[in-house]
């Protein structure tokens, strides 16, 4: 009997062990960004550095939360059309020595970060250097804008034909905000409207959207290259913090 008994207590141990061993199991993520020169960690001063996918997974690595992250489908340039045309071709990258492709990956993951669309519109204004603007010729914005937010809707819709777990959404703040020009500082409500637009569309979906407008508007200092649109560290810092604050009250609480 009390062998018996000794058996069945070791039964009991063997199986809690195993079941706390499942439960972090499943608490761990696996985390992809997705998108431009943001998602890439892009600095001001035309490096890749430590973007605020980076600042995510450290966070995530610093709690054991983290089971595996990757930014290499995002990259400087790319528009909503370059992450279409990895998805549709099945872009591959290699993880711990083996070759997947971003289908089987996004199948995977449990958290995905988006940041696109800028360059779309940049693309579509024939803007290619921030130092040399002129829009005087610009007759069709609105519908620049539409047809943006259009194509974004349509990438998150292919996204979730494969990825089932919380997308969340980077909003757009405004990149030409540090340059001393009447016209574009006019060019606020045109950031208001798309990040409107991207709230819409987030609603629609029902994933995750952060905002971050507002604090760049109230930080110029987060855009300290009046040559270049990309935000500093101290920047990259506070669209991580956001995207950490949806995590913690969320996906993992």
């Amino acid at each position: 009997m009390k062998k018996l008994k000794k058996i069945v207590i070791l039964l009991t141990i063997l199986i809690l062990v195993f079941a706390i061993y499942i439960l972090n199991i499943d608490k761990e993520i696996y985390y992809i960004a997705l998108g431009d020169s943001l998602a890439a960690g892009q600095n001001p001063y035309n490096q890749i550095g430590y973007g605020y996918s980076d600042y995510v997974s450290n966070y995530l690595k610093e709690n054991g939360l983290l089971e595996y992250y990757t930014n290499d489908y995002a990259a400087s340039g790319y528009r909503i059309t370059d992450i279409e045309k990895d998805i549709n071709e099945n872009k591959k990258i290699t993880v711990n020595n083996e070759i997947h492709g971003i289908k089987e990956i996004l199948r995977k993951a449990d958290l995905l970060t988006l940041s696109i669309g800028a360059n779309d519109i940049f693309y579509k204004l024939g803007i290619t250097n921030i130092s040399n603007i002129d829009l005087t010729e610009v007759t069709n914005l609105n519908v620049y804008i539409n047809d943006t937010l259009n194509d974004l809707d349509k990438l998150i819709t292919n996204i979730k034909k494969y990825f089932k777990k919380d997308l969340v959404l980077i909003g757009y703040y405004n990149p030409l905000a540090a340059i001393s020009s009447e016209y574009c500082r006019e060019l606020e409500p045109i950031f208001t409207q798309i990040n409107s637009g991207m709230k819409k569309i987030s609603q629609k979906h029902n994933i995750y959207y952060v905002e971050i407008y507002e604090i760049f508007k109230e930080n110029p200092e987060y855009l300290p290259n009046p040559k270049d649109i990309h935000p500093s560290n101290k920047g990259y810092q506070v669209i991580a913090s956001s995207i950490i604050d949806i995590i913690e009250q969320n996906i993992i609480k």
